[in-house]
């Protein structure tokens, strides 16, 4: 999906397994394009919700280190 500036959309995505996914732009469009990412924590359905919360660089180069070893 390609989003421009000043627009939201919504993608609907079934998660196969509970976990961090991460998501980042493909699409170049700035110098700010590095900034373009994010993550999706997949909990099971009836699992309190957390509330918003950046990961730490340690909790990043984790789920990293984790999805580079799939």
């Amino acid at each position: 999906m390609q989003i421009e500036p000043g627009e939201t959309k919504t993608m609907h995505w079934t998660a196969e397994k509970t976990g961090i996914n991460p998501f980042y732009c493909s699409n170049f469009c700035s110098a700010l394009h590095q900034e373009m990412q994010g993550y999706i924590e997949v909990r099971a359905k009836g699992s309190p919700q957390a509330a918003v919360v950046h990961p730490d660089a340690k909790t990043i180069a984790e789920i990293h280190a984790q999805l580079a070893a799939k």
